[in-house]
């Protein structure tokens, strides 16, 4: 018994497709096509129609327990790839836009900390000739707002749709 993943590596390799030159026809990355021809995972319904269609094969057939070798050689003769235009965010991109909204979130959150000392730390005044009095207080709070934008902006970031 063949399961999904194995059938899916012999059709490819039969109509002598590269994973990548699958996965830019599908609309999905390498490593997704990968998974699925280790059985890590499987193709949502409208990526198996696709996958049926790109490996000129029925679903029946590719979700059948066992593929008989002259259906496979039977099919349709190899059609030129032609590439989707708009290719796929990679997840490279993903993980650097995470990892940065993830840096921003830490350092707000330190500016946050160091805002809350500067406000509650106690202060003493041995003069007070000056107009303004610069306390640490008086620099906690700006240090605070700024903080808690850089805050929002990680959140913003992080939870974008991708």
């Amino acid at each position: 018994m063949k399961l999904l993943g194995e059938k899916i590596w012999r059709l490819r390799e039969k109509r002598g497709l590269s994973q990548e030159e699958l996965a830019e026809l599908l609309g999905v990355s390498r490593q997704t096509v990968s998974n699925w021809e280790n059985d890590r995972a499987t193709p949502d319904a409208y990526k198996l129609k696709q996958l049926c269609e790109t490996l000129h094969v029925s679903a029946d057939a590719l979700l059948e327990t066992d593929i008989a070798p002259a259906e496979i050689s039977a099919e349709a003769p190899q059609e030129s790839v032609n590439v989707p235009q708009e290719k796929p965010r990679t997840p490279v991109k993903t993980r650097r836009g995470t990892v940065f909204a993830l840096l921003l979130a830490m350092l707000a959150a330190t500016l946050i900390a160091v805002g809350i000392v500067l406000i509650v730390l106690p202060y003493e005044s041995n003069t007070t000739s000056s107009v303004v009095i610069f306390t640490p207080m008086f620099g906690g709070i700006p240090l605070c707002v700024v903080a808690a934008g850089l805050l929002i902006s990680a959140l913003v970031l992080f939870f974008k749709k991708k």
